[in-house]
């Protein structure tokens, strides 16, 4: 069997990365439809609200959620349903 040449390696790298590419974007347009729906049901759609203030607004939500950076990780709520607890 006779060895590829760079060329041939360096291509089907150069394919594999642009399917990886894909897929983080295919992951990312899923992540933000699902916030989007979310904030729509939340009603934020409706308000007059800058997109600085939304984005600020949205930090300090996640700052919540996560441990170690101020927040308390998951809510009480939250840990119960992943635990089995009710």
């Amino acid at each position: 069997m006779a060895r590829k040449s760079l060329a041939e390696r360096r291509s089907e790298k150069l394919g594999e990365l642009e399917r990886i590419k894909n897929d983080l974007a295919r992951l990312e347009s899923q992540a933000a439809e699902r916030i989007g729906k979310l904030a729509i049901r939340a009603g934020l759609a409706d308000l007059e609200l800058s997109d600085e203030l939304l984005s600020k607004e949205f930090a300090a939500v996640a700052a919540k959620f996560q441990p170690g950076a101020g927040g308390k990780g998951k809510p009480a709520a939250a840990s119960a349903r992943s635990s089995g607890e009710s």
